[in-house]
């Protein structure tokens, strides 16, 4: 039985490990994990360059069953040098040169070995390719490199794991684990469109370890949208959400990878590995932490957000939603782009220069916007449109010289379509220069200095909808460095359609759920300080919504805290032209977060 009611608590055993642990270490460390963490599922690793030995392997299910802890496989496809003639072959991380028949037949070998032992085993996530070698090279011919390594994992994945696993075991069911790194995947033979439909279930990398200090400088939002985006490749079968301590300088930073997890509404959450957790300080508060996100989860119906358009094997932009994650705007990442659905936030979709890999795109694009949805582009998407499918311009006068913008003063819509403030900042920002026809496009955010301003935020109309242009900062971090009242705008232009968005600064992030209910998050930063901030919550009628409850992580309420909070004010949605005409009206309540801590809220009308 599972300790919580919404996710399994999972880590994963190393092959070096399992082979040399002893049958008292193992109960000493098993005590250890069960006291302080809670653990309903092991993966156990029987190859990771060398073999675990059969009886060790045998010795642990045996243990671990007896703690009432589940126990599937696990492998990760590396391989030392098999011969002289392997060391020709300058392999990343010893990953696997699939054009070398030795190293095929120590795969196969792997996948029988293990479907012998279990009824399901998971692959780590080094089941990809780097290696150029001269039989590589010579096998690739003419394809590129992304067409020849996304055409020989998919022959790897059926004909060296599957097939052979099967024949072994006919149960046997196989996870695949994608890494965290998604816009590389059809460089390395990561094929998640065609390998879906061949493997059981996937699973995802969500470990973001410190944002800048290591070579990812992963945003940690990616612990979320990851998630979601893999849930929108094979619905109900993203199997888990997988992160690590490495590079974690702060617990928070830690134990946020698992909060975000938890929030995207994974089946199970993976803490690799066994021995990296064992007596390490930042694993010792997941199990009061999971305790609470379980109850809090329990109240939370489907993650939703603003639909995010990222096809397979695209690039470009690289997390820019992520950024945005940041910012307090939920996403919704998905490799197929929405249909339209009119008076909910399906009515709008983010678009990335990743989409310029989809030559319908603009097809899209206007079937969508024509039947009256908003379609929001980034600058980078709008300069390579207008390059790659100059029928771009069809739909809006923005067009791009190779010109830079640079930002510290800007002019922000309010109250409507006529009135503007001006806004000053301390940080000079760098844009693309993306010019527009007045009148012909209409701006609602401008910057610039001096005499000359732009449009940053600006749409066209097109049948009963808009395409509307987000232009960000050249660098994605900068974001941040917005001032107060623009990141405003951001966010209630994007999230116009939704339900909820929340006002003030960067660093709190917005989750969402089809059930009226929605939660905070507050990151951790360098001299970080409690947050204050609205949350803006639109409702029908003149008297709005009236008041948000506590969705407790106890069982019983804390005296300190209220069980619910009123609005500090109601008010007719006057915002960008809305009036009471409309028989719609927004309820502000003021909120305070301090940086590591959460808040889960329902909304009642």
């Amino acid at each position: 039985m599972s300790l919580f009611k919404n996710f399994k608590s999972v880590t994963y055993c190393v092959a070096q490990w399992a082979d040399n642990v002893s049958e008292e270490k193992l109960r000493k460390e098993a005590d250890w994990l069960q006291k302080y963490v809670g653990i309903d599922k092991v993966y156990l690793e029987t190859y990771r360059g060398s073999f675990a030995r059969r009886e060790q392997i045998e010795m642990i299910k045996k243990v671990l069953q007896e703690y009432n802890i589940e126990v599937s496989g696990g492998i990760t496809t590396v391989c030392p040098d098999l011969n002289d003639s392997d060391k020709k072959r300058q392999r990343l991380f010893e990953t696997m040169c699939y054009c070398n028949e030795a190293m095929r037949n120590r795969l196969k070998e792997v996948s029988e070995y293990t479907a012998s032992l279990f009824d399901e085993f998971i692959i780590d996530d080094f089941f990809f390719t780097q290696c150029m070698c001269e039989d590589c090279v010579k096998e690739k011919g003419k394809m590129s490199w992304e067409e020849f390594r996304l055409k020989k994992m998919q022959e790897v994945s059926e004909n060296l794991v599957i097939k052979p696993a099967k024949k072994i075991n006919p149960k046997i069911n196989i996870i695949i684990k994608y890494p965290n790194w998604r816009e590389s995947y059809q460089e390395t033979g990561y094929n998640p469109k065609e390998q879906r439909t061949i493997f059981d279930a996937i699973y995802t990398g969500t470990e973001t370890r410190h944002g800048a200090q290591q070579d990812q400088h992963l945003p940690r939002y990616l612990s979320y949208s990851l998630p979601r985006w893999m849930e929108n490749v094979l619905p109900g079968k993203n199997g888990g959400g997988w992160f690590d301590p490495f590079e974690c300088d702060r617990i928070d930073s830690y134990l946020e990878q698992a909060y975000l997890t938890a929030f995207s509404k994974c089946k199970e959450i993976m803490m690799f590995c066994w021995s990296a957790i064992y007596n390490n300080k930042r694993a010792t508060p997941l199990g009061f932490q999971y305790e609470r996100i379980d109850r809090i989860m329990s109240s939370c119906g489907n993650p939703v957000g603003l639909k995010v358009y990222i096809p397979f094997n695209s690039q470009g932009e690289d997390h820019l939603e992520d950024y945005l994650g940041m910012l307090g705007i939920p996403m919704e990442p998905t490799p197929d782009f929405p249909n339209f659905k009119a008076d909910s936030i399906d009515s709008s979709v983010l678009v990335t220069a990743a989409a310029l890999k989809d030559d319908s795109i603009v097809e899209k694009i206007k079937a969508f916007v024509f039947a009256g949805g908003k379609v929001f582009v980034t600058s980078g998407f709008m300069i390579g449109a207008l390059e790659k499918y100059p029928e771009i311009k069809d739909l809006t006068s923005m067009r791009y010289n190779n010109r830079r913008l640079d930002a510290d003063e800007y002019q922000v819509t309010v109250n409507g379509l006529y009135g503007r403030n001006y806004v000053k900042s301390s940080q000079n920002l760098s844009f693309p220069l993306i010019e527009h026809r007045n009148n012909a496009t209409w701006s609602i955010l401008n910057g610039g200095h001096g005499e000359y301003h732009e449009g940053l935020i600006m749409y066209d109309t097109y049948g009963k909808g808009k395409l509307e242009l987000i232009n960000l900062p050249d660098m994605p971090s900068k974001i941040r460095e917005l001032p107060n009242e623009v990141l405003t705008v951001l966010r209630y232009e994007l999230l116009g359609n939704g339900k909820v968005w929340i006002d003030g600064g960067y660093g709190v992030s917005l989750f969402t759920y089809d059930n009226d209910t929605f939660g905070l998050y507050c990151y951790t930063n360098d001299g970080c300080a409690p947050v204050d901030f609205n949350i803006h919550i639109k409702g029908k009628g003149e008297n709005g919504v009236q008041s948000i409850s506590f969705i407790f992580d106890t069982e019983e309420k804390p005296k300190w805290r209220p069980a619910e909070i009123k609005p500090t004010y109601v008010r007719p949605m006057d915002f960008r032209g809305f009036t009471s005409e409309n028989k719609q009206s927004e309820s502000v309540f003021h909120a305070r977060l301090i940086p590591g801590d959460f808040q889960f809220f329902k909304i009642n009308r």
